[in-house]
């Protein structure tokens, strides 16, 4: 169940077609650390069907707290760092989403 205060958002990122591999093994490895975090509700990473350089992770954080000593963790930009030179553009896009009854 969500509520107002949880910070929920996808992220989405494209890898290089040559570098998809690793990054889905980034991220895999990444979703543990994350999930493990206080405040963590959900981090699940999907490759997009049909086109296997594309990635969508959704994310629930407790609050805005959480979601920011999620962004400040060293594993955030280690990460970050890692995924750089194997990804399109500046990384990835976010999108923060808010629950429509």
């Amino acid at each position: 169940m969500t509520t107002a205060k949880q910070k929920i958002l996808i992220a989405e990122v494209t890898a290089r077609l040559e570098t998809a591999d690793k990054v889905e093994e980034l991220l895999s490895d990444y979703g543990h650390v994350v999930r493990n975090e206080p405040g963590n509700e959900a981090f699940v990473c999907y490759r997009v069907d049909g086109q296997r350089e594309k990635f969508v992770v959704y994310e629930i954080y407790a609050d805005e707290a959480a979601f920011q000593a999620h962004l400040s963790a060293p594993e955030n930009a280690t990460l970050n760092a890692a995924l750089a030179p194997l990804v399109e553009g500046n990384g990835s896009t976010l999108t923060f989403l808010q629950r429509v009854d």
